[in-house]
């Protein structure tokens, strides 16, 4: 029996990170492991929903014997086999995130030799998570530096806390990976916003971009491109995507709308947090940066991303990489700028 690669959920940020991170990992190296004290220092321990559904997918994926499979379990055991493309459906029965389950299996899927298409059902703009249109319109666009292509379609949103959303994932073969870097920005060539709302009154969407963009051109004098949805929806919810894209690398930032907030304050507030990230260092934002790991470890060609604060996420990821033989390091002081290298293995 081959050994299994012992990981202490408990350790580094003690979330589900350490649980997906292993799962893409592990599907692309043929090596198992075991997983103890999941999440043991959070308030509900054990595999939530949304981890449940993110075992089964990547299980299902590369046809894995699996232990341990059910809700609130402490532990797991995780043998994989080969990985198949092919069509996949989950379903989350909370607001479990979407974005997660689709980021813990695309890049493996990826390289099972043909096409795969992925639909989860849960929640696709929820706090905590990154929302569905920063996965398809960011991470996707990152993605294709390293030569992988991720194509992601909003069929009804969910929103938090009741979830009832729809996500569609397609993910073409990984023919010719590539090395990463996102080291140094260059020159802003643009900012754009997408602003959606569904099932509100009020015209909420408009009023969020009216207040980001006044915002930027205010402190800056930027204009940016917009899009404004009214997206099908499974509840009232709203959500505002700011990107910057610099002629080296890119940054990010999703803000969704809760009970109460004003319209115009939450698209006051995602102006402030682009401006503030344009006098920070760093190629790319602290989310985007964790995001990227897998799939430059995951390609095996590696690389180089500058962040603007060095997250326990990022740090994280990198040693549970780390544990399945691929070398990862960080630098910089948490919460400052630094960054992530992955070696090509």
């Amino acid at each position: 029996m081959a050994r299994l690669i012992p990981i202490d959920g408990s350790k580094g940020e003690g979330g589900g990170q350490i649980l997906r991170t292993a799962l893409a990992l592990s599907a692309v190296t043929g090596q198992g492991f075991e997983m103890t004290r999941i999440r043991s220092r959070r308030m509900r321990p054990g595999l939530r929903p949304q981890h449940l559904v993110a075992l089964r997918a990547a299980g299902m994926a590369c046809g894995a014997r699996v232990g341990g499979a059910f809700e609130g379990s402490p532990d797991v055991r995780f043998e994989p086999g080969p990985l198949t493309s092919g069509r996949f459906r989950f379903e989350i029965a909370t607001a479990g995130a979407v974005t997660l389950v689709l980021q813990t299996v695309l890049p493996p899927l990826a390289l099972a030799g043909a096409s795969s298409r992925v639909e989860v059902t849960g929640g696709t703009h929820v706090p905590a998570s990154p929302s569905l249109h920063y996965l398809a319109n960011h991470w996707a666009a990152a993605l294709n530096d390293l030569g992988l292509a991720v194509r992601a379609t909003l069929v009804r949103a969910g929103f938090y806390p009741a979830g009832g959303g729809e996500a569609h994932a397609q993910v073409d073969a990984w023919a010719a990976p590539r090395a990463l870097s996102l080291e140094t920005r260059g020159r802003l060539v643009a900012v754009r916003g997408t602003s959606g709302a569904g099932r509100l009154k009020g015209d909420v969407a408009r009023r969020q971009r009216d207040a980001a963009q006044a915002r930027l051109w205010e402190e800056r004098r930027l204009e940016a491109s917009w899009e404004v949805l009214d997206v099908p929806a499974a509840s009232p919810g709203s959500f505002l995507l700011l990107e910057a894209i610099f002629e080296g690398s890119r940054a990010a930032f999703s803000f969704l709308g809760e009970r109460g907030l004003r319209a115009e304050l939450l698209g006051d507030r995602a102006g402030r947090r682009v401006l503030r990230f344009l006098d920070e260092e760093g190629a790319v934002d602290p989310h985007l940066a964790d995001q990227l790991a897998v799939p430059m470890a995951v390609g095996r060609r590696g690389g180089r991303v500058t962040t603007s604060e060095v997250t326990r996420h990022l740090e994280t990821v990198a040693e549970v990489l780390a544990l399945f033989g691929v070398p990862a390091r960080t630098w910089g002081r948490l919460g400052g700028p630094g960054g992530l290298e992955v070696d090509r293995c």
